[in-house]
């Protein structure tokens, strides 16, 4: 089964309009047939494209600066890297070998979103995941590396980001 590799967040009371505007958005900067895959979660398309994600990412935050009116429904798109069971030991093992991207003079921050999962709690899953991170330095506010966790009931997408692959277009509205 074909795997997601863009999570975007959307308004959820205009789901049409937002997956219009993804449609438009993503076309315009080269990607011309996105996959929408099932998504539980209401307000959430995850989306396969052909195209690396964090070109298309970077290309976005490109076309919300020029345009910004482009941008209405929208939130945030996420590259990730893999897709995984939610179960603590399948998560920790894909953190590990993600977090081997993290050179020993950087930073890093770990973000996790939790939707329709209560088995732990947002910070015990984040110790049991970055207990075995012990090169670099932990940087909450503005880190060189993310490493992002995005759980939807019993899958987890979980990639190894710098801030800058992360679209978010209020920031980059705020920017400008």
């Amino acid at each position: 089964m074909d795997k997601p590799n863009l999570f975007v967040t959307y308004d959820i009371r205009n789901r049409r309009e937002s997956k219009e505007e993804v449609l438009w958005v993503l076309g315009k900067v080269g990607e011309e047939e996105p996959r929408f895959l099932s998504s539980r979660a209401r307000g959430i398309f995850l989306i396969l494209i052909s195209r690396e994600s964090r070109e298309i990412t970077k290309k976005l935050v490109n076309l919300c600066k020029e345009a910004p009116d482009e941008f209405w429904y929208t939130y945030n798109y996420i590259p990730i890297d893999v897709w995984c069971s939610s179960e603590l030991d399948e998560m920790e093992e894909n953190v590990k070998r993600l977090a081997e991207g993290i050179k020993e003079e950087e930073t890093w921050r770990m973000t996790v979103n939790k939707r329709f999962y209560n088995q732990y709690h947002t910070m015990e899953i984040i110790e049991a995941l970055a207990k075995d991170i012990n090169w670099g330095k932990v940087d909450l506010k503005n880190p060189q590396k993310v490493i992002q966790i995005e759980i939807i009931g019993k899958q987890a997408g979980i990639s190894l980001l710098e801030p800058s692959d992360i679209f978010s277009v209020s920031k980059v509205k705020s920017e400008i």
